[in-house]
């Protein structure tokens, strides 16, 4: 009888947790109390209250902030969430993610125009820019061939960094790629080619240039007005290959047209450590580029073992954040985890789910400092993927078995063929192709290792990405408007709807006296910016 007691106790103690904490589950470390249909009963409850409990945001959107996974599929979203409760020493399948916590949830189609699976270019210039492309082309639209520059004069679009400057936002991009790589050049710059990062004689050279096109870190440092906060890795890009590194003198940069752009373009603050970042006077105009990796940035992993002077994503973006909150101005911000991406490509499933992880709580950390600062409510967050990977996890392992693992196979613990342990976590194709099936190889295994590459089913050099739809998560103002099934592209009209941008600066409910710049220095401002890269060279 006591026994029965302290159990409804426990039940009832564990349910009041829930519901003070807003939230409908919460990490356990074991499921004894889930063998209780009551238990489930008082969770759907709570669900369905929780549910009735939201109500449409109408409000304009002062601030909107855009976090995207690259390569973020819905398989890796539930491998993410269980290893985020793992590491935390709970079982992980009931575990809440950041993003999960947000008020509504749809879902987005990734095909380019003529793709069925899709790139982060063509992907990035639909969440960006409001139109799909073709593969490979970013900041242009369908009329663009990719490589072929002809095809591309004519066919830039803006994108919504270029609508909240308009109206004088302040915007900045953060992520853990190259600045130039593809999910953010296509907010900045117009190529018909994502390789064209630089003017390298490999990928961009003379021929690209006779004919009229610029790379893509030339775009961004010519950019008028500049971004205000660039946070990113690819130095090596913005220097001639005669001179080294800064940070790794044994190692040269790139460009091959002898063009120091930093030194001869940039007009604002460059800082390449966390140290420097960290001496930065928060709130001031002058626009920061952050290249903190020759290249793209560390893994989370590895930056936390080699205690380098790099920071973190969830640094650099409660960094930007806190910058644009200082200078008392709204604002829009692009923050991207290109290194989930980068994982899942080399089938190292620790690398691209300790991405996810950290990914998360950058999220929660932005979400947190909004609520202290009282603008939570006038913020939209939107959480999305640019598209997914063939990853996939499965096998019937019991409940809280190490996402990283073997399955147990429903208490078998090997396959039922061949009699060999069977890993958890698959890919349909990538470098791994045929792994060794014997019990020496096996049981040698260090599934946690970063090292360690998962099987796949097809033989690739690298990991591809996948087609289907991804998850886009968003909370505040007209956040409802991401619900159902939709188009990519419309993720970026949706954000400039609910913060009257762009084409949306007169829907109703828009206020008559927004600060709105007259259309004649916006068609003034792209009139240089064209001039500029046409005319400088």
């Amino acid at each position: 009888m006591l026994a029965m007691v302290n159990k409804k106790l426990l039940l009832l103690i564990i349910c009041f947790i829930l519901w003070n904490n807003n939230l409908i589950n919460c990490g356990r470390v074991n499921w004894t109390i889930e063998k209780s249909a009551s238990f489930w009963r008082e969770q759907a409850r709570i669900s369905i209250e929780e549910s009735l409990k939201i109500r449409e945001n109408t409000r304009i959107a002062k601030n909107v902030i855009l976090f995207v996974g690259d390569g973020m599929g819905v398989s890796t979203v539930t491998a993410g969430r269980i290893r985020k409760g793992q590491v935390r020493g709970e079982l992980g399948e009931d575990f809440i993610t950041e993003m999960e916590q947000f008020t509504h949830l749809g879902l987005a189609k990734t095909y380019n125009i003529d793709h069925q699976t899709p790139d982060s270019a063509a992907t990035a210039t639909a969440y960006l820019c409001g139109v799909k492309a073709q593969l490979g082309t970013a900041g242009v639209d369908g009329r663009a061939e990719r490589k072929n520059c002809p095809s591309s004069i004519g066919t830039n679009v803006t994108s919504i960094i270029d609508w909240a400057q308009q109206l004088g936002k302040k915007v900045g991009i953060v992520t853990t790629a190259r600045i130039t790589h593809a999910s953010p050049a296509a907010g900045y710059a117009h190529v018909p080619e994502r390789g064209w990062e630089a003017y390298d004689s490999k990928y961009f050279g003379d021929n690209e240039a006779k004919q009229g096109c610029v790379d893509v870190a030339h775009q961004l440092v010519l950019r008028s007005p500049p971004i205000d906060i660039m946070f990113g890795g690819g130095r090596r890009y913005f220097y001639p290959n005669t001179t080294h590194d800064i940070e790794d003198p044994s190692l040269f940069n790139s460009r091959t047209d002898n063009r120091s752009l930093i030194d001869t373009y940039w007009r604002g603050h460059f800082i390449w450590n966390r140290t420097e970042m960290n001496k930065i006077k928060l709130g001031s105009s002058t626009p920061i580029l952050g290249l903190f990796n020759r290249d793209h940035m560390q893994y989370e992993t590895d930056r936390i073992i080699s205690e380098s002077d790099e920071p973190s994503l969830s640094e650099m973006t409660i960094f930007a954040v806190e910058h644009f909150l200082k200078s008392n101005q709204n604002f829009f911000l692009f923050v991207e985890s290109g290194k989930i991406d980068h994982g899942h490509h080399e089938t190292r499933p620790r690398y691209a789910l300790d991405e996810f992880v950290e990914f998360d709580d950058t999220i929660g950390k932005v979400k947190q400092l909004l609520k202290e600062k009282n603008i939570l409510d006038d913020t939209l967050l939107v959480v999305t993927a640019d598209h997914s990977h063939v990853f996939t996890f499965g096998a019937y392992g019991s409940r809280g078995l190490n996402i990283l693992g073997f399955s147990t196979l429903e208490r078998l613990n090997v396959s039922d063929i061949d009699k060999l342990p069977i890993n958890i976590i698959a890919y349909g194709n990538g470098p791994n192709f045929h792994a060794a099936r014997n019990a020496t190889y096996l049981y040698s295994l260090d599934t946690n290792s970063t090292n360690y590459l998962a099987p796949t089913a097809l033989p690739m050099k690298a990991e591809t990405h996948a087609g289907e739809d991804v998850a886009v998560y968003a909370q505040g103002p007209w956040s409802h408007l991401f619900i159902g099934t939709m188009e990519q592209h419309t993720i970026a009209h949706k954000m400039a709807y609910a913060a009257c941008w762009g084409d949306y600066i007169k829907r109703d409910g828009c206020k008559s006296k927004a600060n709105i710049k007259s259309i004649s220095n916006v068609i003034y401002i792209q009139i240089v910016h064209l001039y500029l890269l046409k005319f400088l060279f």
